[in-house]
Protein backbone atom coordinates (compact mmCIF):
# COMPACT_ATOMS: atom_id res chain seq x y z
CA UNK A 1 0.00 0.00 0.00
CA UNK A 2 0.90 3.39 -1.28
CA UNK A 3 -0.01 5.75 1.23
CA UNK A 4 -1.05 9.45 0.45
CA UNK A 5 -3.59 12.28 1.52
CA UNK A 6 -6.99 11.75 -0.22
CA UNK A 7 -7.50 7.94 -0.24
CA UNK A 8 -11.32 7.09 0.21
CA UNK A 9 -12.69 4.08 1.83
CA UNK A 10 -16.35 3.02 2.14
CA UNK A 11 -16.01 2.73 5.73
CA UNK A 12 -13.81 2.59 9.06
CA UNK A 13 -14.13 -1.08 9.36
CA UNK A 14 -12.52 -1.06 5.62
CA UNK A 15 -9.86 1.94 6.80
CA UNK A 16 -8.71 0.10 9.63
CA UNK A 17 -8.67 -3.25 7.55
CA UNK A 18 -6.22 -1.65 5.23
CA UNK A 19 -3.83 -0.53 7.64
CA UNK A 20 -3.77 -3.48 9.66
CA UNK A 21 -2.59 -5.32 6.22
CA UNK A 22 0.09 -2.96 6.11
CA UNK A 23 1.22 -3.34 9.20
CA UNK A 24 0.89 -7.60 8.86
CA UNK A 25 2.90 -7.45 5.54
CA UNK A 26 5.38 -4.76 6.42
CA UNK A 27 5.84 -6.11 9.90
CA UNK A 28 5.61 -2.57 11.65
CA UNK A 29 4.04 -2.45 14.92
CA UNK A 30 1.60 0.28 15.02
CA UNK A 31 -1.31 0.30 17.47
CA UNK A 32 -4.55 2.11 17.42
CA UNK A 33 -4.63 5.54 19.58
CA UNK A 34 -8.07 7.43 18.12
CA UNK A 35 -10.92 5.19 17.54
CA UNK A 36 -14.51 6.85 17.46
CA UNK A 37 -17.03 8.34 15.34
CA UNK A 38 -15.17 11.06 13.41
CA UNK A 39 -11.51 9.62 13.76
CA UNK A 40 -9.12 7.51 13.70
CA UNK A 41 -5.45 7.31 14.00
CA UNK A 42 -2.78 4.85 13.96
CA UNK A 43 0.78 5.60 15.38
CA UNK A 44 4.17 3.15 14.88
CA UNK A 45 5.61 2.67 18.31
CA UNK A 46 7.62 5.00 20.59
CA UNK A 47 10.54 6.53 18.59
CA UNK A 48 9.12 5.97 15.41
CA UNK A 49 7.23 8.97 13.46
CA UNK A 50 5.09 6.92 11.09
CA UNK A 51 1.10 8.53 11.59
CA UNK A 52 -1.60 7.86 9.54
CA UNK A 53 -5.26 9.89 10.43
CA UNK A 54 -8.41 9.28 8.71
CA UNK A 55 -11.68 10.98 9.00
CA UNK A 56 -15.86 10.47 7.66
CA UNK A 57 -16.45 12.85 4.34
CA UNK A 58 -18.93 15.54 5.10
CA UNK A 59 -22.56 14.64 4.18
CA UNK A 60 -20.53 10.90 2.88
CA UNK A 61 -20.94 7.23 3.84
CA UNK A 62 -17.10 7.15 3.00
CA UNK A 63 -13.69 7.82 4.94
CA UNK A 64 -10.81 9.64 3.61
CA UNK A 65 -7.43 9.86 4.95
CA UNK A 66 -6.13 13.30 6.03
CA UNK A 67 -2.75 13.05 7.53
CA UNK A 68 -0.01 10.68 6.83
CA UNK A 69 3.82 10.76 7.88
CA UNK A 70 4.92 7.77 5.81
CA UNK A 71 8.55 7.15 6.75
CA UNK A 72 9.45 4.24 9.53
CA UNK A 73 12.65 3.99 11.89
CA UNK A 74 11.53 1.12 13.38
CA UNK A 75 12.70 -2.39 13.05
CA UNK A 76 10.62 -5.46 11.89
CA UNK A 77 8.64 -7.09 14.75
CA UNK A 78 7.44 -10.80 15.40
CA UNK A 79 4.76 -10.29 17.27
CA UNK A 80 2.36 -7.86 15.96
CA UNK A 81 -0.39 -6.77 18.35
CA UNK A 82 -2.78 -5.89 15.20
CA UNK A 83 -3.23 -9.20 13.56
CA UNK A 84 -6.24 -10.31 14.94
CA UNK A 85 -8.31 -13.63 14.37
CA UNK A 86 -10.86 -11.83 12.46
CA UNK A 87 -8.38 -10.18 9.81
CA UNK A 88 -6.82 -14.02 10.02
CA UNK A 89 -9.86 -15.80 9.46
CA UNK A 90 -10.26 -13.58 5.74
CA UNK A 91 -7.48 -14.80 4.71
CA UNK A 92 -7.44 -18.43 5.32
CA UNK A 93 -10.77 -18.77 4.16
CA UNK A 94 -10.14 -21.06 1.40
CA UNK A 95 -7.65 -23.14 3.05
CA UNK A 96 -10.39 -23.96 5.51
CA UNK A 97 -12.59 -24.45 3.07
CA UNK A 98 -10.00 -27.06 0.70
CA UNK A 99 -9.26 -28.31 4.07
CA UNK A 100 -12.18 -27.88 7.16
CA UNK A 101 -10.24 -30.59 9.22
CA UNK A 102 -7.08 -27.84 8.55
CA UNK A 103 -4.92 -28.44 12.65
CA UNK A 104 -3.98 -25.39 14.37
CA UNK A 105 -0.25 -25.92 13.97
CA UNK A 106 -0.83 -25.53 10.12
CA UNK A 107 -2.35 -22.59 10.72
CA UNK A 108 0.22 -21.07 13.40
CA UNK A 109 3.32 -22.55 10.62
CA UNK A 110 1.43 -20.74 7.52
CA UNK A 111 1.13 -17.41 9.40
CA UNK A 112 4.90 -17.38 10.45
CA UNK A 113 6.00 -18.55 6.63
CA UNK A 114 3.90 -16.09 4.46
CA UNK A 115 3.93 -12.89 6.76
CA UNK A 116 6.59 -13.73 9.44
CA UNK A 117 4.20 -13.24 12.06
CA UNK A 118 4.32 -15.79 15.59
CA UNK A 119 0.58 -16.30 16.84
CA UNK A 120 -0.56 -18.48 19.32
CA UNK A 121 -2.65 -21.73 18.99
CA UNK A 122 -5.51 -20.07 20.56
CA UNK A 123 -5.60 -17.04 18.29
CA UNK A 124 -5.19 -20.17 15.15
CA UNK A 125 -8.27 -21.60 16.86
CA UNK A 126 -10.70 -18.21 16.57
CA UNK A 127 -9.31 -17.61 13.32
CA UNK A 128 -10.64 -20.73 12.21
CA UNK A 129 -13.92 -20.37 13.82
CA UNK A 130 -14.14 -17.32 12.23
CA UNK A 131 -13.41 -18.41 8.83
CA UNK A 132 -16.01 -21.23 9.01
CA UNK A 133 -18.58 -18.63 10.15
CA UNK A 134 -17.61 -16.58 6.53
CA UNK A 135 -17.96 -20.25 5.03
CA UNK A 136 -20.99 -21.64 6.34
CA UNK A 137 -22.88 -18.93 8.32
CA UNK A 138 -23.37 -17.96 12.23
CA UNK A 139 -24.48 -20.51 14.58
CA UNK A 140 -26.18 -18.31 16.45
CA UNK A 141 -28.41 -17.28 13.27
CA UNK A 142 -28.60 -20.85 11.92
CA UNK A 143 -30.74 -21.16 15.42
CA UNK A 144 -33.12 -18.28 14.61
CA UNK A 145 -33.91 -20.34 11.59
CA UNK A 146 -35.09 -23.58 13.56
CA UNK A 147 -38.42 -22.42 13.11
CA UNK A 148 -38.43 -22.24 8.97
CA UNK A 149 -36.26 -25.54 9.20
CA UNK A 150 -39.13 -27.46 10.93
CA UNK A 151 -41.94 -25.97 8.76
CA UNK A 152 -40.03 -27.28 5.63
CA UNK A 153 -39.41 -30.81 7.30
CA UNK A 154 -43.16 -30.96 8.00
CA UNK A 155 -43.92 -29.46 4.14
CA UNK A 156 -41.31 -32.26 2.26
CA UNK A 157 -42.25 -35.22 4.84
CA UNK A 158 -45.68 -34.96 5.27
CA UNK A 159 -47.30 -36.49 9.23
CA UNK A 160 -43.89 -36.72 10.39
CA UNK A 161 -43.38 -35.59 14.22
CA UNK A 162 -41.26 -32.10 14.89
CA UNK A 163 -41.35 -30.67 18.43
CA UNK A 164 -39.47 -28.04 19.19
CA UNK A 165 -39.29 -26.17 22.48
CA UNK A 166 -38.13 -22.73 24.14
CA UNK A 167 -37.75 -21.26 27.06
CA UNK A 168 -37.65 -17.38 27.94
CA UNK A 169 -35.75 -15.14 30.18
CA UNK A 170 -36.74 -14.07 33.82
CA UNK A 171 -37.15 -10.83 32.64
CA UNK A 172 -40.09 -11.74 30.16
CA UNK A 173 -42.28 -12.37 33.16
CA UNK A 174 -41.70 -9.68 35.33
CA UNK A 175 -43.87 -7.24 33.97
CA UNK A 176 -42.59 -3.96 36.21
CA UNK A 177 -39.20 -4.59 34.79
CA UNK A 178 -38.13 -2.37 31.15
CA UNK A 179 -36.02 -4.51 29.19
CA UNK A 180 -33.04 -3.30 27.96
CA UNK A 181 -33.06 -5.06 24.89
CA UNK A 182 -35.20 -6.89 22.72
CA UNK A 183 -36.30 -10.09 24.97
CA UNK A 184 -36.16 -13.43 22.12
CA UNK A 185 -36.61 -17.13 22.66
CA UNK A 186 -34.13 -19.38 23.88
CA UNK A 187 -33.91 -22.66 21.62
CA UNK A 188 -34.03 -25.53 24.71
CA UNK A 189 -35.07 -29.05 22.76
CA UNK A 190 -35.72 -30.07 19.57
CA UNK A 191 -37.27 -34.13 18.65
CA UNK A 192 -37.37 -35.24 15.24
CA UNK A 193 -39.51 -38.60 13.95
CA UNK A 194 -39.77 -38.92 10.20
CA UNK A 195 -42.53 -40.51 8.58
CA UNK A 196 -40.32 -43.61 6.49
CA UNK A 197 -38.56 -44.48 9.85
CA UNK A 198 -41.73 -44.52 11.85
CA UNK A 199 -43.62 -47.07 9.12
CA UNK A 200 -40.04 -48.92 8.57
CA UNK A 201 -40.25 -49.70 12.51
CA UNK A 202 -42.99 -51.87 12.07
CA UNK A 203 -41.49 -54.55 10.43
CA UNK A 204 -38.65 -54.59 12.65
CA UNK A 205 -38.24 -56.44 16.18
CA UNK A 206 -39.38 -54.49 18.95
CA UNK A 207 -36.27 -53.64 20.31
CA UNK A 208 -34.86 -50.23 20.78
CA UNK A 209 -31.16 -49.38 21.67
CA UNK A 210 -31.02 -45.33 23.24
CA UNK A 211 -27.93 -44.12 23.79
CA UNK A 212 -26.72 -40.11 23.91
CA UNK A 213 -23.60 -38.08 23.26
CA UNK A 214 -22.23 -34.99 23.59
CA UNK A 215 -22.38 -32.19 20.97
CA UNK A 216 -18.99 -30.46 20.21
CA UNK A 217 -19.83 -27.11 19.15
CA UNK A 218 -20.10 -23.32 20.64
CA UNK A 219 -23.27 -24.18 22.10
CA UNK A 220 -23.40 -27.62 23.71
CA UNK A 221 -25.84 -29.45 24.33
CA UNK A 222 -26.17 -33.16 23.92
CA UNK A 223 -28.39 -35.45 21.12
CA UNK A 224 -30.03 -38.53 22.25
CA UNK A 225 -30.97 -40.69 20.12
CA UNK A 226 -33.70 -44.38 19.08
CA UNK A 227 -31.82 -46.68 16.95
CA UNK A 228 -33.72 -50.38 15.61
CA UNK A 229 -32.74 -53.44 13.78
CA UNK A 230 -34.51 -54.14 10.81
CA UNK A 231 -35.09 -57.47 9.02
CA UNK A 232 -31.41 -57.30 7.59
CA UNK A 233 -29.92 -56.74 11.06
CA UNK A 234 -29.26 -53.09 9.98
CA UNK A 235 -29.29 -50.33 12.23
CA UNK A 236 -32.67 -47.90 11.40
CA UNK A 237 -32.55 -44.86 13.08
CA UNK A 238 -35.85 -43.90 14.33
CA UNK A 239 -35.78 -40.59 16.39
CA UNK A 240 -33.38 -38.27 17.51
CA UNK A 241 -33.40 -34.97 19.55
CA UNK A 242 -31.21 -32.37 20.40
CA UNK A 243 -31.71 -31.28 24.55
CA UNK A 244 -29.79 -29.11 26.68
CA UNK A 245 -28.07 -31.68 29.15
CA UNK A 246 -28.83 -35.37 29.75
CA UNK A 247 -31.06 -35.39 32.85
CA UNK A 248 -34.50 -37.95 33.88
CA UNK A 249 -36.56 -34.61 32.55
CA UNK A 250 -34.92 -34.78 28.79
CA UNK A 251 -35.12 -38.43 28.50
CA UNK A 252 -38.41 -38.76 29.91
CA UNK A 253 -39.84 -35.86 27.02
CA UNK A 254 -37.83 -37.36 24.65
CA UNK A 255 -39.32 -41.08 25.33
CA UNK A 256 -42.53 -39.38 26.04
CA UNK A 257 -42.47 -38.26 22.64
CA UNK A 258 -40.95 -41.49 21.11
CA UNK A 259 -43.79 -43.86 22.88
CA UNK A 260 -46.33 -41.15 21.01
CA UNK A 261 -45.08 -41.88 17.33
CA UNK A 262 -44.97 -45.43 18.05
CA UNK A 263 -47.80 -46.51 19.69
CA UNK A 264 -46.56 -50.11 20.90
CA UNK A 265 -47.23 -51.54 24.25
CA UNK A 266 -44.74 -54.31 24.18
CA UNK A 267 -40.96 -52.49 23.13
CA UNK A 268 -37.70 -53.71 24.80
CA UNK A 269 -35.31 -50.67 25.46
CA UNK A 270 -31.65 -51.22 25.78
CA UNK A 271 -29.72 -48.48 27.09
CA UNK A 272 -26.28 -48.43 28.79
CA UNK A 273 -27.62 -46.52 31.86
CA UNK A 274 -28.71 -48.41 34.77
CA UNK A 275 -32.05 -50.11 35.36
CA UNK A 276 -34.85 -47.66 35.22
CA UNK A 277 -38.63 -47.71 35.36
CA UNK A 278 -39.89 -46.48 32.07
CA UNK A 279 -43.47 -45.64 33.04
CA UNK A 280 -44.22 -43.20 30.23
CA UNK A 281 -47.00 -45.75 28.64
CA UNK A 282 -48.83 -44.83 31.78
Amino acid sequence: MKWQPGIIFRSKEEFKDAVTTYAVHTGVGLKLTKNDKSRVRFKCKEGCNWEIYAAPVKNQDTWEVRTIIDKHTCSREFNNRLLSAKWLGKRIESKVRENPNIQLKQIVAKTKEKWVVGISKDKAYRAKMHANTLLEGSVGEQYNMLNLYCAEILKSNPDSSVFLKFTWPPEFFNESLTPSRVIVPRFQRLYMCFTSCRESFKVCRPIIGLDGCFLKGQYGGQLLTAIGRDPNDQMLPIAYAVVEVENKDSWSWFLSCLARDINHPNITYISDQQKVRLNFFI
